[in-house]
């Protein structure tokens, strides 16, 4: 049986991404390229903004009025409201509404970012013995050294055609938008609200205005992170043959500052209320325990619906935030030899591993994962194919990793009828274990597997 809906596809070596542009002399220089932000250990905050959460009922109302002249806008179904304060002051005065008895929860309003740092498709079948090449340094143009080479069965075994003719499931991208003209999504985008310009724009609104999620040339990330949950070519639900039956609900919530907090609870809550939606994917993160995006995961899962979400790419032993809550499915990121990649965060907490890319920087990026890319890219270098039209490029981080276990999800719970909390037993305990035995702080239950995800049964050692 196929492991690819393209065949070609799994043993193409490319060229390196252009911004990979450290020329060190020899194989001892090789270096990691973090190929976007880390996770930053004190979080940055909107200026001016601070969200609150009065408690419901008589004296939570009066509150919610003694405040009044300070609410500048409201969250999605008034989850929340956003008080003015004082730049500069917006942890002090969080922190002064917290201690008010009718104050559920108050907090600044924190700035998130993605979490970014692939032979193609090595994600879904590794063969063994896959390598890189030098790109850039005259004196060494050959293949790096056999150290460096994949390791076989370092893969989630999403054979073709596994999850075919399920029934029909929605997953949700909470990003930087998609590229709705990309044809590995033809059909199958649904748009949901662009909250990041709508909140740039001073829309405080508790209802959506702007139905543009689109990704931009400048951010891109959205469009990789979903093609790698759902694409019809490079997608775990495109491989294992569940794309035509899932849709995507598309958000935007990440633009140039980063990922607003008070989006990210928006989108959350507002993918939760979306019909026939089984998971959303997060692909960001920071440090700070968010209580309103720990409100919106608790509402999305008493909903049945998982929330999966990126560990973060600062290498620390500490997972970030959201995926840092405990109703959250944390991912961290694992290379093409099966260890935990060097910028992954892990920690207490971890529930589980998935392929995130390992790129050099004196190298191509064979390594890292092959995904969908918008038009006009401008973070790197991008490649034609497989699908006529479309752009694709190489990325690798935790932002790669969550989607595979997002778009495990849709296979699964296509094929299988599986939701909520048996969805996310079946991703868990069906993971190849890796490191400590038993459920550890670096891969968590395991590496994810999507053949035994979906059939319950395992493929034999090697295949």
């Amino acid at each position: 049986m196929s492991r690819f809906r393209n065949p070609a596809l799994g043993v193409i070596a490319l060229a390196a991404l252009a911004a990979c542009s450290d020329t060190p002399s020899s194989p001892a220089n090789t270096q990691l390229i973090p190929q976007a932000r880390n996770s930053v250990q004190t979080d940055e905050v909107v200026p001016g903004q601070v969200l609150v959460k009065f408690r419901d009922g008589s004296t939570g109302v009066l509150t919610a009025r003694k405040y009044a002249s300070g609410i500048r806008s409201s969250g999605y179904k008034h989850a929340f409201e956003v008080l003015s304060a004082e730049p500069g002051q917006e942890r002090a005065l969080a922190a002064q509404l917290a201690q008010d008895p009718n104050v559920e929860w108050a907090e600044p309003n924190y700035i998130r970012h993605v979490d970014a740092i692939d032979s193609r498709l090595w994600a879904f079948f590794n063969p063994g013995g896959l390598n890189m090449s030098f790109y850039n340094d005259p004196s060494n143009t050959g293949p790096i050294p056999a150290s460096y080479a994949s390791t076989l069965d370092a893969d989630e075994d999403a054979i073709a055609g596994i999850a075919a003719n399920g029934a029909d499931v929605v997953i949700g991208s909470i990003d930087t938008g998609v590229d709705f003209n990309h044809p590995e999504f033809t059909g199958r985008l649904i748009a949901g609200c662009d909250w990041y310009s709508q909140a740039a724009a001073g829309n405080g609104s508790a209802t959506c205005s702007d139905f543009t999620p689109y990704d931009t040339p400048d951010e891109g990330h959205g469009t990789h992170t979903t093609g790698t949950m759902a694409g019809t070519n490079v997608g775990v639900a495109g491989v294992t043959g569940a794309s035509p039956h899932v849709k995507v609900f598309v958000q935007r919530v990440c633009g140039p500052v980063g990922c607003y907090s008070s989006a990210i609870i928006n989108a959350i809550r507002a993918a939760a209320d979306q019909p026939n939606l089984v998971a959303m994917n997060l692909s960001l993160g920071g440090s700070t325990e968010s209580q309103g995006e720990k409100s919106a995961i608790s509402y999305a899962v008493g909903k049945g619906v998982l929330v999966i979400a990126s560990s973060g790419n600062s290498g620390t032993s500490k997972v970030g935030c959201p995926a840092c809550d405990a109703n959250a499915i944390s991912v961290s990121a694992t290379t093409w030899q099966d260890a935990l990649a060097a910028y992954s965060q892990y920690g207490s907490g971890l529930d589980i591993s998935a392929p995130g890319g390992y790129c050099y920087s004196n190298t191509t990026e064979e390594g890292c994962i092959f995904s969908s890319i918008v038009s006009g890219y401008q973070g790197g270098r991008t490649y034609s194919g497989p699908a006529a039209g479309g752009l694709y490029a190489y990325m690798q981080g935790t932002s790669m990793a969550a989607p595979q276990v997002t778009g495990a999800a849709a296979a699964v719970a296509s094929k299988t009828g599986l939701r909520g909390s048996a969805l996310r037993t079946r991703l868990l305990s069906t993971a190849d274990d890796k490191g400590t035995a038993g459920v550890d702080t670096k891969f968590g239950n395991g590496r994810l597997n999507v053949y035994r995800a979906v059939t319950n049964t395992s493929l034999g050692a090697g295949l």
